[in-house]
């Protein structure tokens, strides 16, 4: 997923790319209800487009002067030498060590000597440094031909119809996946203008209800600046208000946010200021909601 958000100062304007894939075209809308009791169940079942190589390739296309081979040189570098695991990453993994022995190729990555990675230990990830140097070789040799814009298309080409995708397709038969080749050579990232709202003198951006962004701009029109300031920084009032607004907001969330194209979601609706003022009425000062409250 790679939710991205954009100034462009010479049109004075913000742009947002959905960075978010959809279900293969293959899956029926009831399909986990008819098969798996309304769940997703783990594995390739659960595989969406992956979206980020287009949201990346869209913004350089669009906003940038550099080639995909120069500004992912970095991260190929850390992919195939390695980096330090820091504390949360290790405390990550060990949290769900037993996730991982489940898939083969999980213990190969994330169990490198049969355990979770140590902090301080180098953590290598080569199949990502090969993925994203083979796309940046294919950019640099259509680049050297046709310039930088087909070097950009050359590299979204490698993942998305060429090797990579035919690999990921491959994979996704041979353990039960829905993705095709038609939803990889299909997918655009849709570039669209930002939801908003304010507090205080700040203008606050967010991405589309496609992702969950807009749920932190209705969780502050839920709060006013002067009460939280009077409150006092992390006591248990200011707390309190924090915490009931974020549970308001992902009731709303969870009711009517989904993909725009799919779902009519009442964005407007959801962030203007009178709603904020009727939900507002659902936070009391001594009672906290004990599970997420009504949307």
């Amino acid at each position: 997923v790679a939710p991205i958000i954009i100034y462009s100062a010479a049109e004075n304007r913000l742009i947002t790319i959905a960075g978010l894939g959809g279900w293969p075209k293959a899956l029926e809308r009831d399909f986990f209800q008819k098969h798996h009791g309304g769940k997703i169940p783990k594995g390739v079942l659960r595989t969406v487009v992956p979206a980020a190589p287009d949201a990346w390739i869209t913004v350089l296309s669009q906003f940038g002067t550099m080639s995909f081979g120069e500004v992912a040189e970095s991260a190929i570098g850390f992919a195939h030498d390695g980096f330090p695991v820091y504390p949360l990453m290790s405390e990550i993994i060990t949290e769900h060590e037993a996730e991982y022995r489940e898939f083969p190729t999980n213990v190969a990555l994330y169990l490198p000597h049969g355990r979770p990675p140590r902090v301080g230990e180098i953590f290598v990830q080569k199949d990502l440094a090969s993925t994203m140097q083979f796309m940046a070789d294919e950019e640099a040799a259509a680049a050297a031909r046709k310039g930088r814009h087909a070097g950009l298309q050359a590299a979204r080409d490698a993942f998305y119809v060429g090797d990579i995708a035919r690999a990921i397709v491959a994979h996704q038969k041979s353990e039960g996946g829905l993705l095709a080749a038609e939803d990889l050579a299909n997918y655009r990232s849709a570039v669209e203008a930002p939801v908003e709202t304010t507090f205080g003198d700040i203008r606050l951006y967010g991405c589309g209800p496609w992702c969950q962004g807009p749920s932190l701009l209705q969780a502050l029109n839920l709060v006013d600046a002067a009460e939280l300031r009077k409150a006092g920084h992390n006591s248990a009032e200011y707390l309190h208000l924090i915490t009931e607004a974020v549970k308001l907001a992902f009731a709303d969330r969870e009711a009517y946010f989904g993909d725009p194209r799919m779902v009519d979601v009442p964005i407007e609706a959801l962030l203007s200021r009178e709603y904020a003022r009727q939900r507002r009425q659902m936070i009391r000062p001594d009672q906290a909601w004990p599970e997420m409250p009504p949307a």
